[in-house]
């Protein structure tokens, strides 16, 4: 046997394994730092241990701005109709339903029913908050809803499983706000602000967010003048009390606010 040849073909088969070994090595690192950087570009909020839903809003392509509205006087509305008062100088509309409406459908179909075919602009408000006493409904602004605003609400009061009453609030002249530095930006993702309220501090293990919605927040709250930003509203609950955040919704550092 030629030894001094076998030698030399070990030699080669010995640097090509080596060679196929490294290759293989460098493929899994490579594949490695993708996995990683792509983990690190958000919250591993199950290894944290923190709940959100699976299934959030859609913001693909759209876009929001400030808006600035004015409170509706319900005055000259209410001397037309008997059953509807205006107070606090027109600012309030409080309206009496005759032929009490029963909620116990599921699905609220007369309570709504009556809402868009008796209430002043009944279209523009959709349904929020729902307890024994009261039915609460929500202005809208191009189907978005302005949260958590006394001046553009719809309050049902219930007794004995039936709407009796209304108090109803809204906001005119809804538009863009005026200046040069309000066009229209992209909405960042809810789940990018449920992130912005962990790094801020305010999601900490075993926590759960409950939910997250988009819509208008008041910012600016003059007697009959407000400003509208977009935000999310994001309910979190920690231990047995839930709480609410407002995390701007357009801005590269979003500012949070907690009711």
């Amino acid at each position: 046997m030629n030894w001094k040849r076998a030698k030399t073909l070990f030699i080669i088969v010995f640097i090509l394994v080596n060679i196929s070994l490294i290759i293989i090595y460098v493929d899994k690192v490579n594949k490695s730092q993708i996995n990683d950087s792509e983990d690190e570009s958000g919250v591993n909020f199950k290894q944290e241990e923190i709940k959100i839903p699976e299934n959030l809003p859609s913001v693909n392509g759209l876009k929001m701005q400030l808006l600035t509205a004015r409170s509706n006087d319900f005055s000259s509305y209410a001397k037309t109709r008997p059953s509807i008062n205006s107070e606090h100088s027109g600012a309030v509309a409080k309206g009496d339903i005759s032929d009490p409406i029963n909620i116990s459908n599921d699905q609220f179909t007369d309570l709504k029913s009556y809402v868009k075919g008796s209430v002043y602009k009944g279209e523009d408000y959709e349904m929020s908050h729902i307890d024994d006493e009261k039915v609460t409904f929500e202005q809208t602004y191009n189907d978005y809803p302005i949260m958590n605003n006394s001046r553009a609400k719809l309050e049902f009061n219930v007794e004995d499983g039936k709407a009796s009453s209304y108090e109803q609030t809204a906001m005119k002249s809804i538009e863009p706000s005026e200046g040069t530095n309000n066009d229209k930006k992209q909405v960042n993702t809810a789940r990018s602000a449920i992130e912005d309220l962990y790094y801020n501090r305010y999601l900490k293990r075993n926590d759960e967010v409950t939910n997250a919605r988009l819509g208008y927040y008041t910012v600016v709250k003059e007697p009959n003048v407000q400003v509208l930003e977009a935000n999310w509203e994001i309910k979190v609950k920690h231990g047995d009390k839930i709480k609410t955040y407002y995390v701007e919704a357009v801005a590269d550092s979003p500012k949070i606010i907690e009711e």
